[in-house]
C-alpha cells in the first residue's frame, strides 16, 4: 500500500540542523505515527511521503524558516530579574517556563492555563532576555525519514485524532 490522504504512517526519522549535526530522532525517540493529509507533520515532509510505501527511504531538506517559521527578534522578551526567585541559579542555555497574562496569551494563540518554554539568552542584574523562538528557527533543517508501516485509517480513527490530535 502506498501513502495517500487517510492513511496511518509509521516512520523512524533523524532530523539534522544546517551543520549536520544530529537534532533529533534515531532509535525509539525518532519512530512517530501520522494521519497522512491532516497536517500532523511539517507540510513539505508530508507532500514528500505521498505515495510512498513500506521500506522507503527518504532524505527531505527544508529551507531557512520552512520547518520551525523564520526568526523573529520580536520574540526577545526582558523580564525584569525581581520576577525570577532571588535564589535562581539562571544562565544562558536554560529554558524557563513563563505564565503569560490570559490576555496576552490569547492574543498570541496560545492557551492561558499553559506556559510558554522560553531559552536563557543573557542574564543580567536587572533583567533576564529570554527568546520564544524555537532554537532552529531561521534555519535549513534536514530529514531523513524511512516509511515503517502504512495502513488505511478507520472512520473512528480519523475523527478521534482530529478531535484529540496525534498520540506521538
Amino acid at each position: 500500500m502506498k501513502i495517500d490522504n487517510d492513511c496511518l504512517v509509521g516512520l523512524e526519522y533523524r532530523m539534522f540542523d544546517a551543520d549536520g549535526e544530529l537534532v533529533e530522532g534515531g532509535d525509539e525517540e525518532g519512530r512517530i505515527e501520522y494521519l497522512h493529509g491532516h497536517e500532523e507533520i511539517q507540510p513539505t515532509l508530508e507532500q514528500a511521503l505521498g505515495g510512498a510505501a513500506i521500506g522507503a527511504q527518504l532524505r527531505v531538506d527544508l529551507p531557512a524558516g520552512e520547518a520551525f517559521g523564520d526568526y523573529d527578534p520580536e520574540q526577545i522578551v526582558v523580564v525584569p530579574r525581581d520576577e525570577f526567585p532571588p535564589d535562581a541559579e539562571i544562565v544562558p542555555g536554560d529554558w524557563v517556563e513563563i505564565s503569560l497574562e490570559p490576555e496576552e496569551a490569547r492574543e498570541q494563540g496560545l492557551d492561558p492555563d499553559e506556559g510558554v518554554e522560553m531559552r536563557v539568552v543573557d542574564v543580567r542584574p536587572d533583567a533576564i532576555y529570554l527568546d520564544a523562538n524555537h532554537p532552529l528557527a531561521g534555519q535549513p533543517v534536514t530529514f531523513e525519514v524511512k516509511v515503517l508501516s502504512v495502513r488505511r485509517a478507520s472512520a473512528e480513527e480519523i475523527a478521534r485524532r482530529e478531535l484529540e490530535g496525534p498520540e506521538d
